[in-house]
């Protein structure tokens, strides 16, 4: 699957389809963003404030990734680790969005940890991350979802409920899960199983982060479009289920266009905002966070090594 998705022409095609819905998207929404756009003010203080909370979440997500690898024995440097992370986050700009596992497990590899527990170290937090997401949905906008689909809030609450009960029983199945794929792949069996308080810890980091992310969404919405309600509980839910609608768009690179789709709608449904408005603070919120995503892994990249980068490759 990795290699398909990987395939210049898969990606050609793929990309094609993303960047076609999106035209779709915006053409249909012109009219009214160009209108709400006219009288666009950008209150640059709420963005350095929703920036800097960003980057206080990232800064908590990767220390969720370095205990879960040290929980299988694998330590690194916290600086080591915002390198490898921040870099291998632009795998999420890829279809698929396969190659962001497999560059941390890369990358930790050169820096003498388990290739095998930084990749399940990633995959596990990111399971947990996206369980956690719709945990804080739940959470913070469950009233209101069914004013956006009828039946979305049962989804959303059962979501929740399943992923409170996995966390609960992640101690007790993942050593077999993670043996029987060992074997699979004929891996080293998993010598000693994550400790419950990690992968407990670690799925409460994520649920911060969610939090993390919604309250900088509705600081950058106040410097934006600052007559969209302010309501904080609102923006956690509405950011919280569009990322992961456009997570979960497997095609969409950076759930690009899928997002900002769904950002719309639930933002129109919930009578947050109007169309030109919600269509104007997801198209700009875009840029904000695709910014916030690429420049530290660029930077990173910059700082690589030609052999660091030659191992990078092999990534992919």
């Amino acid at each position: 699957m990795r290699r398909v998705l990987h395939h210049p022409v898969v990606r050609f095609v793929l990309l094609g389809v993303t960047f076609g819905f999106i035209a779709w998207a915006l053409a249909a929404q012109w009219d009214t963003m160009r209108a709400a756009a006219q009288d666009l003010k950008v209150g640059w203080g709420w963005v350095l404030a929703a920036s800097s909370v960003v980057l206080a979440t990232y800064a908590l997500l990767i220390q969720s990734w370095r205990l879960l690898l040290r929980g299988w024995g694998g330590e690194l440097p916290y600086g080591t680790a915002v390198r490898i992370w921040t870099i291998a986050n632009l795998g999420r700009y890829l279809p698929g969005k396969v190659w962001s596992i497999g560059a941390l497990g890369v990358m930790a590899s050169r820096e003498g940890v388990s290739g095998v527990a930084a990749a399940g170290a990633a995959v596990l937090g990111t399971v947990l991350n996206i369980g956690a997401g719709f945990a804080v949905t739940v959470i913070f906008g469950a009233e209101g979802l069914d004013s956006i689909y009828p039946g979305v809030r049962r989804i959303a609450i059962a979501g929740a409920i399943v992923f409170g009960f996995g966390v609960l029983a992640l101690p007790l199945v993942l050593p077999t899960v993670l043996n029987r794929l060992a074997v699979w792949r004929g891996l080293p069996l998993t010598r000693e199983p994550l400790r419950p308080s990690v992968i407990w810890i670690a799925a409460a980091i994520n649920c911060v982060s969610w939090i993390g992310y919604g309250v900088a969404f509705a600081l950058f919405a106040q410097g934006v479009t600052p007559r969209i309600s302010s309501d904080p509980a609102l923006f956690i839910a509405v950011y919280s289920a569009s990322y992961l609608v456009g997570f979960l768009a497997l095609f969409a690179p950076g759930g690009i266009g899928v997002r900002e789709y769904a950002l719309v709608a639930l933002l129109v449904g919930l009578g947050a905002a109007g169309n030109g408005e919600a269509v104007l603070l997801s198209a700009t919120s875009r840029l904000w966070l695709t910014a916030l995503e690429v420049l530290p892994g660029t930077i990173g990249l910059l700082l690589l090594s030609p052999a660091q980068r030659a191992t990078l490759k092999r990534a992919g």
